[in-house]
This record gives C-alpha cells, structure tokens and sequence, in this order.
C-alpha cells in the first residue's frame, strides 16, 4: 500500500487544510478502533465463527467515527429513520463508513457492492451522491430499488441537518485475524445495476501520523 503523507489537495479542496489534516487523523484511529473492538467481542464471544467480529464492525463503525469526529467544526450527526445508528455529517459530507474486503490487496475503487454494502448507504448514494455515466437495466437478482416513500423520509431527515449534502465513502479492508488492513476513501456513484462509478479514491494512512 502506498504510504500517505498527508491529506490530498483533494481533500483540502472539500475540507480546507485545518479540517482536512484533523480528518486524515482521526478517520483511521476512528475505524482502527472500531475494528479492535470488533476483533476483542470475537475473543470474548469464543466462538469459532466470525458473526460476532462482523455484526460488532458493522454497528461500531459509526459510533467510532462520530466519537473521535464529534469536537470537530462543522460535524454534527443524523439518525436516519429506522437505522440503529448515527451518520456523522462533517462540513456537509456524509460520512459513510464501508467494510469492503477481508484482503489487504483489495483496492477501493475495485470493489463490487454486494451485502456488505447497507440499503441505507445505497440509498444515501442514490439521493445524493454523483450521478453515474450511464445506466443499464438491473440483472436478475440484484437488489431492488427503493420506494419512493423510503427515499422521501430519508430524504427529509439528512437535509434537516445538510444542505445540499455529499456522500463520501470510507472504505476499509480487515479481518478478525490481522485487523484493519486497507483504508480509503472517495467519491462514488451508484448505478441502479448495482455498480460503483468512482469519481475519485484516496488512500489513508493505516494510523494517525
């Protein structure tokens, strides 16, 4: 993996430069934990299957970025209905935690949504993120695609708390073995045939510099 020396001009660009360093910091100590606490609930579980590593990612993921980002200017969080977490919103973006692998090799910008990505990210892309390039007709099988209600309400309450928000994926590699292993994070848009159309992907450094 590349080493990070610090936020891109990307990043500087959405965050400006105070912002955009604390958040090169703290997103990785943010998902570093939330996989340590994943991996002790594994070990304190004894069980031999991995289902306490990821059901304790998956939810902890969003309290972990909340709690090291929540001092920061411009961050607040919305509780999307019907979820059992909080999104924290930082200078208008959506920060939208994504476990996509279990392989250090696994790059961001390859990865294919599949059930490790949640219906209310999907969602979440589909209401604010880019729009794709192109579309083709969803293949059998594939996920549907939601209601005009669900979309409505949640629509509702992210702009209750942004104006005009933009959705950035943090997405992550780890496993219950060796921990995290890959951190990234970038633009996206999502096809409604279930495909990502990266518009930009940054690495992260694995730990704060």
């Amino acid at each position: 993996m590349t080493v990070v020396e610090g936020p891109s001009s990307w990043a500087v660009e959405r965050f400006g430069p105070s912002l955009a360093v604390e958040l090169w910091k703290r997103v990785p100590a943010a998902l570093r934990r939330a996989v340590e606490r994943a991996m002790d609930a594994r070990d304190a579980s004894e069980m031999t299957t991995d289902h306490p590593f990821g059901s304790v990612r998956w939810l902890v993921q969003y309290e972990e970025l909340l709690t090291h980002l929540q001092d920061l200017p411009e961050t607040t969080s919305i509780h999307p209905p019907g979820a059992q977490f909080r999104i924290t919103i930082c200078a208008g973006h959506l920060l939208l935690p994504w476990c996509y692998a279990s392989r250090e090799d696994a790059r961001l910008e390859q990865a294919v949504p599949n059930r490790r990505l949640s219906q209310t990210i999907r969602d979440l892309l589909l209401l604010f993120g880019p729009k794709p390039p192109y579309e083709q007709e969803p293949l059998p099988m594939m996920p549907t695609v939601p209601d005009d209600d669900t979309l409505a309400e949640l629509r509702e309450a992210i702009e209750g708390s942004a104006a005009e928000p933009r959705v950035l994926l943090i997405g992550y590699a780890c496993n219950s073995d060796q921990g995290l292993l890959r951190l990234s994070w970038g633009e996206a848009a999502l096809s409604r045939d279930n495909l990502l159309h990266w518009e930009h992907v940054d690495d992260l450094p694995l730990s704060s510099a």
